[in-house]
C-alpha cells in the first residue's frame, strides 16, 4: 500500500494523476511508480483505457475514498467510448479495465476498426492551463480535450492545440505531465464564428 496519491482534479485523466504521482514520489525511474501503484513493473502507460485499476485501488491510501468505478467513469475515456456499444460489451471493457490484462481493450471498443482518427498527440487548452496554473499551481490533462475529434474548448471558445507528447510514448511506460515545456501556453486561437 502507498501512503500518498494525488487527488485527481476534475475531468483529469487517470494518465495524468499517474504522472503527478511519480513527480510526487520522487521516483526516478519508471518501474519504480508503476510497481508502487500496481504490483508489477510491466503496466503500459495508457491514455484513454487502462487496464489494472482494480490493483491500483487495493494499492491506495486506507482513508482513500476513490473507487474503482470512480476513476473509470470520471476518469478514463471509458464512458465516451462506450456509450454506444451494446451492455455486455461495455461490461466486458469495464471487466478488463479492472483487470491487469487490458489486451482486448482496444479490440472490443472498436478503437482499432474506428473511422475517426486518433489524436497523435496529448491536447489542451492554453487558457484552461492557466486557470489551472492558478487554482492548482500546476498542470493536468483534461479528459474532453483528448476526445478524437475534439477540436475545440467550448469554455474558452479556443482551439486545442497539440502538445508535443505523443500519445503513444517511445517508452511505454512513462506518464507525462503538461509543462511549459511541451505546452505553448502563450499560443491561444480564437474561433471565428462566421455570420451568414
Amino acid at each position: 500500500m502507498i501512503l500518498q496519491f494525488p487527488t485527481p482534479y476534475p475531468d483529469e485523466l487517470l494518465y495524468s494523476v499517474i504522472a503527478r504521482y511519480h513527480i510526487r514520489a520522487g521516483n526516478l525511474f519508471w518501474k519504480h511508480t508503476l510497481d508502487d501503484l500496481f504490483g508489477k513493473r510491466t503496466t503500459c502507460a495508457t491514455v484513454f483505457l487502462p487496464s489494472g485499476i482494480r490493483s491500483l485501488v487495493q494499492r491506495l491510501p486506507q482513508n482513500t475514498t476513490l473507487t474503482e468505478q470512480e476513476l473509470i467513469e470520471k476518469h478514463t475515456m471509458y464512458p465516451f467510448y462506450t456509450v454506444f456499444l451494446p451492455t455486455e460489451k461495455a461490461q466486458s471493457i469495464y471487466e478488463a479495465m479492472l483487470s491487469d490484462d487490458g489486451k482486448k481493450i482496444y479490440m472490443q471498443s472498436g478503437m482499432m476498426a474506428s473511422a475517426i482518427p486518433q489524436n497523435q498527440y496529448l491536447k489542451y487548452c492554453p487558457s484552461c492551463f492557466q486557470e489551472d496554473l492558478t487554482k492548482y499551481g500546476e498542470l493536468y490533462w483534461h479528459r474532453l480535450h483528448q476526445l478524437p475529434g475534439n477540436l475545440i474548448c467550448t469554455k474558452h471558445e479556443l482551439w486545442l492545440e497539440d502538445s508535443t507528447v505523443p500519445i503513444t510514448h517511445s517508452n511505454k511506460h512513462a506518464f507525462i505531465l503538461p509543462t511549459i515545456s511541451n505546452c505553448d501556453l502563450t499560443k491561444e486561437r480564437r474561433i471565428s464564428v462566421m455570420l451568414v
